[in-house]
Formats: structure tokens, sequence, C-alpha cells
């Protein structure tokens, strides 16, 4: 039922998006601009989509590469297997998907695996958000929608720049962090409070191991070539609609892009999707222009992008490397994986964790 809920919201938040999108727009103009589209420049986004794909399992590897070597064979199964899920799961629950999948007690425990992805996304949140905001500024003063989108890139930047100091507190202090979660959460159930204290233990324990600086090093520059390869893509499929995007541009509209889809929605993050894209749109082309060719190439790119990661994702489900099995009992089993190595960590004292940890 819970679940069930979930996905009845999912939709709602995704139906709503879809109707302040294309509200008001020539539903038959839009489709028109999708058949007469120059597909062409698919051809070139796939080659990008494929090399984004390399870029994003290599930099998993540098954060996992401290507490286990993963070949990147299975590094990219399990990845490829975890993005699908993330697009196809409402509100984002696919998250739990690749560190759960890629974990192999005792040696790579749910706990590390867990962490690599959270200190995966703190950083992205904090470059797209930065992003967002320098590219803004070469947008024209008083262009409707601006000033939203300025609060909205700092609003990110901030909420994971404070994700950020929590995780360096965090591995500075690991009691006083596990405190201040139960202090938070205890106001709203005290035994919530402790199972999630608890699993913030186990969590912490997965980030005391960190690559070496030229590792870290390396870890930025791939997020960045991984966040330009985003961006330069959007701009290569623009020009199948005849949008002539600056490489800014298309930047401003991909930053636009990754805070709407924070939004949680349904499956595939649908609406929310075409919403952003036709929003950063808006910053640079004509009114008749977001209303036609904007809101088609916002659903090829969307078609484009669900279903490369949902075809990758099936070609290596199946693979000697992702054990099919785990994939479907996901978060909840994650939960309990954690809580099992929060009493390792318990039993075995404060010092170094168990081996694997």
């Amino acid at each position: 039922m819970k679940r069930l809920l979930q996905v009845l919201a999912g939709l709602a938040v995704s139906a709503g998006a879809l109707w302040l999108t294309l509200r008001g727009k020539d539903l038959s103009a839009i489709w028109q601009a999708m058949r007469e589209a120059d597909y062409r420049h698919l051809a070139p986004y796939l080659v990008i989509l494929t090399a984004i794909q390399i870029v994003r399992t290599v930099r998993w590897g540098i954060l996992l590469e401290p507490v286990a070597k993963v070949s990147f064979a299975r590094l990219n199964a399990v990845s490829a297997v975890g993005f699908m899920a993330l697009v196809l799961l409402p509100f984002r629950l696919g998250e739990f998907a690749r560190p759960y999948l890629v974990a192999d007690r005792p040696r790579l425990r749910v706990s590390a695996a867990l962490s690599s992805v959270v200190v995966e996304r703190v950083a992205d949140g904090i470059f797209t958000g930065l992003l967002l905001i320098l590219t803004l500024l070469a947008v024209p003063e008083g262009t409707p929608g601006l000033h939203v989108l300025r609060v909205a890139g700092v609003a990110v930047s901030l909420a994971f720049g404070g994700v950020l100091a929590f995780l360096v507190l965090a591995t500075r202090s690991r009691a006083a962090a596990v405190r201040l979660t139960a202090r938070l959460l205890d106001p709203v159930s005290p035994r919530l409070a402790a199972r999630i204290s608890g699993m913030m233990d186990a969590f912490i324990h997965g980030l005391r191991l960190v690559p070496s600086r030229g590792k870290v090093a390396l870890f930025f520059a791939l997020t960045a070539a991984y966040w330009a390869l985003n961006g330069w893509g959007m701009q290569v499929l623009a020009r199948a609609f005849q949008i002539d995007l600056a490489l800014v541009d298309a930047y401003t509209v991909l930053g636009v892009l990754v805070v709407g889809v924070m939004i949680p929605a349904g499956p595939g993050m649908v609406g929310t999707f075409q919403g952003a894209v036709v929003l950063g749109l808006s910053l640079f082309v004509s009114a008749e222009t977001a209303g036609a060719r904007g809101p088609a190439y916002a659903n090829v790119l969307w078609a484009v992008q669900i279903g490369y990661q949902t075809a990758i994702g099936l070609i290596f489900l199946f693979s000697r490397h992702v054990q099919v099995g785990r994939l479907f009992v996901g978060a909840r089993e994650a939960g309990v994986e954690l809580e099992e190595e929060e009493a390792e960590y318990r039993s075995a004292g404060d010092g170094a964790p168990p081996a694997g940890g």
C-alpha cells in the first residue's frame, strides 16, 4: 500500500507538471515539430550518452577503490542497471539500486557503497548548483523567471553544501553526527530516531576511507567532464529542432533541468523533465519556439535518455555481474543490511570497522 501511494503521488506530480508545461500550447504543432526534426543529430548524441556512461562508471570506481577494487565490467553493469532503476522508479527510489547491487559482503559493504553514492550526489549537486548560478549571469536582467532560477541555484548549492558540511563533521566526529541525527528525528518519532541514527552510524563508517589526493583530483576532473558532456549533448540534439543554443545556454538549460528533476515525480521523471527543459529554453528562445519546437525537443530529449538508459540496463540486467533478485528487494533490504553492519561495528567497538568495511 505504501509503494502504491508513492507511485500515485508521483504520477500526480508528473501529471501536474505536464499540464503546466503544455497549458495553452498547440499540441498538433508540437507533434509536427517532433515529426519534422532532423534525426541525423541523434547518432552523435547517442555517442555522447555512451561517453557519459563510461565517465560516470570510472568516477564511481574511484570512490569505491579505497574499500575494494571493483572491475570496470562489474561497475559498468551495475551502473547501467542502477541508473535504469533510477529513471524508471518513482521518487528516485532507484538511488538504492547501485549500492545494493555492487555490495559484496564482507569485501564491500552496503554502508561503504551507499557512502560513495552520497558523496557522488553531493559533488554533483554542488557542481550543478554553482553552474546554474554562473551561467545565469549571462542572461539579461529582466528576463521572465530569471530571479526564481537564481534563487533555485543558490538554494541547491546551499542545500548540498550543508550536506557536505555534515559529511565532514561525520568523518571527524562520528558520535557527534549520530547524536545530531537522533536529536533532529527524536521529536518526530523516538523509534525512527533510534533506527535512523543506527543506520547513520554504519553509513559514517563507510565514509572513513577516502581516495588519495591524486584520485580526488581525478574525481573532480571526471565530474567536470561528465557535466560538460551532458551540456554538449543537449546542444547537439537541440540542432535537430533548429534550436540554436550557445554552449553556455545549453549548460543553463542543463542546470535548470537538474534542479527540476530533483522534484519527486512519477516513473521516468516525466513531466518535471519536460517542464524544466522548456523553462530553461524560454530564457533564450522566442515564444513561438518555446511553444512548439521547445516542448518537442524536451519530449525527444526525455525519450532518448530514458530509452538509452533502459536499453543498456536491460542488456546488463542478466549479466553475471548483476544479481537480479537483489534489484527487487531494494531499499528495505539495504536498510536491513545497514542495521546489521551497524550492530557489527558496535560489537567491534569504536575502532576500525570489521574487514571489508
